[in-house]
């Protein structure tokens, strides 16, 4: 099909980024709306009822590194994080339109509360003018394995607009198929506020020790006592990051917990007093594939302010994190922010 023929910035009052345009939608995909962390996104079906999505995603930010962004899937999909080398061995070569991207197939284990084919993951990278585009096709496993010569075509009808008017926060995508390009796409999730970029102030309980924290995280704590271990990580990324529902079910997702409703949420939920303002507590038993299926206790704190949205979360062996969510609680409303 045709390019888009997008609007003139001046008529969006955008600036001028990059743009992507993908090719012909294939054989059993769908293109459904965006949302959350996507800019664009198609579910697929295969035989016996099996089912997939594949999204396009987009990370402004030359700071931004792929191992932290595909270790933030992994943790979503109940699998532990890669370290460098792991990574470097798992890759392989795509292309993706006129250039080399980087291409890696896990599969994640299956929840507690599902007896279907273990959930698989094929993410591909791109970096390219300063943003870093993820193309992830997730679903059954045996689906996947039929779907990855698709995605492989897919990929190569990937293209730019060079210089195509975009809004100043992020890119847009463009469908070939619908020749219309979004006017409002999902924001786009950048790397965690460094400590020399407006990290708060805190008062770290007694027996909490900091230890390093990946790019996505601004901020991690060991946490040990006489009823086990926990940890304690703190994150900010700008905007909503998909609401307040998407981030509790990616939580219960981690502690093998079936998504919430809204109207689940709204009975599952407390409201904290935070400094100017008011955040939300949640609190969760499951148990955790990247804890090896332990039981797995989980209290965390979605706090929007000033255009970001801050993560606190508190997780662990559930004597141990019942033992600590009290100074859990006390530690975030302890935060105190350099420009007030």
């Amino acid at each position: 099909m045709a390019p888009v023929t997008p609007a003139s910035a001046a008529e969006q009052g955008i600036a001028a980024q990059p743009q992507i345009q993908l090719g012909k939608t294939p054989a059993g995909w769908q293109e459904q709306p965006p949302g959350g962390m996507s800019t664009a996104s198609f579910a697929i079906s295969g035989e016996e009822g099996r089912k997939g999505e594949f999204s396009v995603m987009a990370f402004p930010g030359a700071g931004v590194a792929e191992l932290d962004l595909i270790n933030i899937v992994r943790q979503d999909a109940g699998l532990p994080a890669l370290q460098e080398t792991e990574f470097s061995r798992l890759i392989e070569k795509v292309d993706v339109g006129q250039e080399k991207g980087a291409l890696i197939d896990f599969t994640g284990a299956t929840s507690s509360t599902n007896t279907a084919a273990p959930n698989r993951v094929m993410l591909a990278t791109l970096r390219h003018q300063g943003i870093t585009w993820f193309f992830k096709l997730a679903g059954d496993s045996g689906l996947l394995t039929a779907q990855k010569p698709v995605l492989l075509d897919f990929l190569k009808s990937v293209s730019f607009v060079e210089g195509g008017p975009l809004p100043a926060q992020g890119p847009h995508f463009a469908s070939t198929n619908t020749k219309r390009v979004n006017s409002a796409p999902a924001p786009a999730m950048e790397a965690a506020t460094s400590a020399t970029s407006g990290r708060p102030a805190w008062e770290i309980p007694s027996g909490w020790q900091e230890t390093n924290a990946t790019q996505m995280l601004l901020a991690k704590f060991a946490v040990t006592n006489q009823d086990g271990e926990a940890e304690v990580t703190v994150s900010s990324f700008p905007g909503e990051v998909g609401g307040l529902l998407a981030n509790v079910n990616r939580w219960r997702n981690q502690v093998g917990l079936t998504p919430l409703t809204q109207d689940d949420l709204d009975k599952s939920i407390s409201r904290l007093d935070v400094l100017g303002g008011t955040a939300t507590l949640v609190d969760m038993n499951g148990r955790a594939a990247a804890r090896g299926g332990k039981e797995t206790r989980l209290v965390g704190v979605v706090w929007p302010r000033a255009g970001q949205t801050w993560f606190y979360k508190l997780t662990g062996d559930p004597a141990a994190a019942a033992r600590e969510k009290d100074a859990f609680v006390k530690f975030v409303q302890s935060v105190r922010f350099p420009n007030g």
